[in-house]
């Protein structure tokens, strides 16, 4: 919670990756990446609730193993062609319904595996105090270091969720996070991850 919102990270994990076979749960340190995400956003002192997303039957399990909230996704929003952002018009709408009306969503990527909480906090602070600070609909994107958005997070007002227009106050968040999408990229960040740890 921050300034009194109520925060929901989504993380929308497919089963049937394209151009790399099964990413999201592929290892670093042990940890699938969609736990290892879902985990680190868990450490913010901000965030109130996470839940994972998927149509995979085996990313879904995998996660209640290590005791994740989940979302079983209907299949027609796991297409290749699906956008993102109708997963997460779907499981907003879920937990609204379910549970509370989150005030603040957050679309938070697996294959971005050197995210960290701190980054997000950091992020969350400045959409909420520093980026249009009474707006009903506003985003703050993770950007790279080359200005590149990657695959990190994007933070929006709940309304800003269900926008049919482009956004008008945009705030970016630079980070040094990959955008996994080879099994190339996933070792590269394997290798310096395991061995920064």
């Amino acid at each position: 919670m921050l300034n009194k919102k109520k925060i929901l990270v989504i993380v929308p994990a497919k089963g049937n990756s394209k151009r790399l076979k099964n990413k999201n749960i592929l290892k670093i340190n042990r940890l699938p990446l969609v736990i290892r995400s879902a985990k680190e956003a868990l450490k913010s002192k901000y965030v109130d609730e996470l839940i994972v997303s998927s149509e995979s039957k085996r990313i879904l399990d995998i996660c209640k193993k290590y005791n994740i909230n989940t979302l079983s996704r209907p299949k027609k929003l796991s297409r290749s062609k699906t956008e993102k952002q109708e997963v997460v018009v779907h499981a907003t709408k879920y937990f609204k319904k379910n549970y509370f009306k989150p005030e603040i969503v957050i679309s938070l990527q697996c294959n971005s595996p050197e995210f960290n909480f701190r980054d997000l906090d950091k992020a969350l602070v400045f959409f909420e105090k520093k980026l249009h600070p009474n707006a009903e609909i506003k985003e703050v994107i993770s950007i790279n270091k080359d200005y590149i958005q990657n695959a990190g997070f994007r933070i929006l007002t709940y309304k800003a969720v269900f926008q049919k227009t482009l956004s008008t106050k945009i705030g970016v968040f630079v980070t040094n996070y990959s955008d996994i999408h080879t099994y190339k990229q996933f070792l590269k960040s394997k290798k310096k991850l395991e061995k920064n740890k």
